[in-house]
């Protein structure tokens, strides 16, 4: 039978707790995490939470019993992972690449001195 995804976050354990309180209704849940490299072509790249699935005729009865059990007891740690469509802005992602340049030309830089002080 399909599955269909009936909430998406970033937080593993957030994840765990809600397939644990889905079970114990009655409603097979199934993880799935986008971060997981053991198979590669399974999981979306431009996603990065964990999704929690359910079978097509249970997501109604699924996303109520989540709703109902965040709204008793939020869960605090990270956001809610973007949604699907989100795409991230083009260009450098971050300092990493920049810093690495750096340090990549300093040791070039110490290498060039040492070389010609001898």
């Amino acid at each position: 039978m399909e599955t269909r995804s009936v909430y998406e976050t970033d937080d593993e354990v957030q994840a765990l707790i809600l397939q644990k309180a889905l079970e114990s209704e009655g409603i097979a849940a199934v993880l799935l995490n986008h971060r997981d490299t053991a198979y590669p072509g399974i999981t979306d790249r431009q996603r990065h939470g964990t999704e929690i699935r359910v079978e097509e005729d249970q997501v109604e009865k699924a996303k109520q019993l989540i709703e109902e059990r965040l709204a008793a007891r939020p869960i605090e740690g990270p956001p809610i992972a973007p949604p699907p469509d989100f795409e991230p802005a083009p260009g450098v992602r971050g300092p990493g690449w920049l810093v690495i340049t750096l340090i990549m030309l300093s040791l070039l830089g110490v290498t060039a001195y040492l070389l010609n002080a001898k």
